[in-house]
């Protein structure tokens, strides 16, 4: 988070490009696959749902795109809060809340993690008010500065 650093379009694009890439993989493909395969062990996973995933996925697909379109600019910010603030919901839904029943062999196994859930999902709250706490950092910081 650089404001009023100068961007160029095609950096901008790349970026957008690259961001497009890894999202559609990390947020589509791979959770597609984890769930199908973990639906044998913890049944009830939101990942286990295609369309859980799909929406999820295009969601922080279009928010990291844009935020890669607007790198630089004031803009950026909600692209920027809004992923973070729908990582932490996702890690919410995909964990059931920190409460979470593992079946093997026949057994099921109730695990209870909020706390540690709460602990996992802090970054993402901070990172979701680091955003503009930043932009309005830098606009103070160019106020007292000046004209050049």
């Amino acid at each position: 988070m650089s404001f009023g650093r100068q961007v160029t379009t095609r950096r901008r694009v790349l970026s957008a490009a690259w961001a497009l890439v890894v999202n559609v993989i990390f947020w589509i493909v791979v959770p597609y696959y984890l769930g199908f395969f973990l639906v044998r062990y913890v049944p009830g996973i939101p990942l286990a749902i295609p369309t859980f995933v799909y929406e999820f996925g295009i969601m922080f697909t279009v928010l990291d795109v844009g935020a890669a379109l607007l790198q630089g600019l004031a803009a950026s910010v909600p692209f920027l809060s809004g992923a973070a603030i729908l990582s932490a919901v996702y890690l919410w839904l995909v964990t059931n809340g920190g409460d979470m029943r593992v079946t093997a062999a026949g057994a099921t196994i109730g695990l209870e993690f909020q706390l540690m859930l709460y602990v996992l999902i802090l970054p993402s709250l901070w990172a979701a008010l680091r955003a503009p706490l930043s932009y309005l950092a830098w606009r103070g910081a160019a106020v007292e500065e000046g004209p050049a």
